[in-house]
């Protein structure tokens, strides 16, 4: 078969020529703008409710992805099986009143042939553009700065809704930046990232931010001297070991967590307790196949606002058994063809950092974030179970099979 090769610089790097692609960044960047914007103490833009802005945007997205998708030649296969999950999509939408897992469908249907390093810029500009417009309001008045005190000091938001929110969108620019910058030089990445752990220790007092800041430090270094088959397989082995890890252990302590246990009390602790509110979430609720809104659930006497950080705790309780295990079978087979392929570059660090930032943050289900999951898209619309295709960013290039 032909190889497709796309040469490009970081200036020139978002233009493309065909309508459809373009459409389809567009789509995820204003989609990211519109996502990110909602995690913000922003209520009003130009005097609209930031609501009505938001349902804007996404109208056009849907439009823009619609147009996209039905411009990629696929098979009879493909077609109903991209149908099937978007109508999984939409029943757990119904039920749970939750659309991540949508979202997530609907951008890998019609993300065939995405390029990973344009999607990286654009979710580099839309995070340093809120986190802008966040500070430029705050300054102005119109947003707040919510502080939190705690075991690690005074904590500011900077605008955002919590200081996790602002140290999310520290995490994601840096990690989006060493993607789509990733073998033109090792020190810009590396200043980024220390830059941007700085800022989340000292400002947002983040612990989980940081620790995968310092965690993308030590990958960007380690990548940068494994040259051999042998190592690069010994580093993919170990941190497809680590996620496996964190993915099991995730729904291990929501259905076994205990308090009298020690080491169950002191992992919960370092934490923030994330362990146990997951597992206490499971316990007032029966698990459900398409989700559940939590709506008419107590919770200890009170009404359930469901806080559950842990990505795919999350994503099993509220959006359901059915949409877990799509996406779960897909990542897993993403980060196993990885794997396989022993390619070690800006799109594997990005894959497998996002996957154990679902350990503790909901941000691993949510594409404008996790946009590495729009590269199980050649698995859903070749009709194949195992993914064909996986772009590669070696020599400034994206190569496809």
């Amino acid at each position: 078969m032909s190889e497709k090769v796309l040469n490009f610089d970081w200036i020139d790097g978002i233009a493309t020529s065909r309508v459809e692609d373009v459409l389809y960044y567009l789509a995820f960047f204003l989609y990211s703008v519109a996502s990110n914007l909602g995690f913000t103490t922003i209520r009003t833009v130009g005097g609209i409710p930031l609501n009505y802005v938001v349902l804007a945007f996404q109208a056009i997205v849907l439009c823009c992805l619609l147009f996209k998708f039905l411009s990629q030649k696929i098979n009879g296969v493909s077609w109903v099986v991209s149908l099937f999950l978007v109508a999984i999509g939409l029943i757990s939408w119904q039920h749970s009143g939750e659309n991540y897992f949508l979202w997530i469908v609907l951008f890998v249907i019609s993300g065939f042939d995405a390029n990973y390093r344009k999607l990286a810029r654009l979710a580099c500009v839309a995070c340093v553009l809120t986190i802008i417009i966040c500070l430029f309001s705050l300054n102005a008045g119109l947003a707040n700065d919510v502080v939190v005190y705690g075991t690690n000091g005074i904590r500011h938001s900077m605008g955002f809704i919590h200081p996790n929110s602002f140290g999310r969108f520290l995490v994601v620019s840096s990690l989006s930046f060493s993607t789509a910058h990733y073998g033109r030089g090792i020190y810009i990445d590396l200043l980024v990232a220390v830059v941007c752990a700085s800022v989340a220790q000292i400002v947002a007092g983040s612990r989980t931010s940081v620790l995968l800041l310092i965690c993308l430090i030590v990958l960007l270094i380690v990548s940068s001297c494994t040259k051999s088959n042998s190592s690069k397989r010994a580093v993919l082995s170990t941190l497809f070991f680590i996620v496996l890890l964190a993915i099991l252990s995730s729904f291990y302590f929501m259905f076994n967590y205990d308090v009298s246990v020690p080491a169950h009390r002191l992992l919960d602790s370092l934490l923030s307790g994330r362990l146990s509110l997951s597992s206490a979430y499971a316990d007032i609720a029966p698990f459900t196949l398409f989700g559940n809104g939590f709506l008419d659930v107590p919770f200890y006497g009170l009404p359930a606002t469901f806080t559950v950080d842990n990505a795919w705790c999350h994503l099993f309780l509220r959006a359901g058994i059915i949409p877990t295990l799509i996406l779960l079978l897909g990542e897993i087979v993403l980060l196993w063809r990885v794997f396989r392929l022993r390619i070690i570059d800006g799109f594997t660090l990005g894959l497998f950092l996002m996957s154990l930032y679902s350990f503790s943050e909901t941000v691993g289900i949510m594409i404008e974030s996790n946009f590495y999951l729009i590269a199980m898209a050649p698995a859903v619309l070749s009709g194949s179970v195992v993914m064909n295709r996986l772009a590669s960013f070696k020599d400034n290039a994206i190569k496809m099979r």
